[in-house]
């Protein structure tokens, strides 16, 4: 695929917005970071807003439960002045295997479906962690309750598309 199809696909719409996702109080764990600074801690090299999300993020953290399995689940979005976009989506479910072995403390990646989408230079970029991210994903059926600390995003960047 080069520049020409990808700027073809601008011009498309989608054919339907997806439901927002079932809020549970108190499930969700939510981050922000301006765009300008995920492009100056950009890997290899920093690069300039805008910017493209090209490809897959991951998002770590130490997770720690007393639960034999969790379903953590997790939701970045574009947030600009025009409204706010999901970027991409993840999940991962931990399973000790037995009801009677809980999961303790752990390190967990999720890494992302991903994208191909421009970052504006005044967005910022919201991470969200759950783990109930209905209708899109049934939720876990095994009650849990689960801590987490540490959390980092790595965003996959790149200069537009000239």
């Amino acid at each position: 695929m080069d520049a020409e199809d990808v700027a073809g696909c601008e011009q498309l719409e989608t054919a339907c917005r997806a439901p927002a996702p079932d809020v549970v109080p108190g499930d969700v764990a939510t981050y922000v970071v301006a765009a300008a600074q995920v492009a100056a801690d950009a890997k290899p090299s920093p690069v300039a807003a805008p910017f493209l999300v090209a490809g897959q993020p991951v998002v770590s953290f130490h997770a720690q439960t007393a639960a034999w399995r969790v379903q953590l689940d997790v939701r970045l979005y574009q947030v600009a002045p025009s409204g706010e976009t999901l970027i991409t989506r993840g999940t991962r479910t931990l399973d000790s295997g037995s009801p009677a072995l809980p999961l303790g403390a752990r390190e967990v990646e999720i890494e992302t479906y991903g994208n191909l989408i421009e970052i504006g230079e005044g967005d910022t970029l919201r991470l969200e962690i759950t783990n109930v991210d209905s209708p899109y994903l049934a939720p876990s059926r095994v009650p849990s309750v689960t801590s987490i600390s540490q959390v980092s995003l790595t965003v996959p960047v790149r200069p537009p598309l000239q």
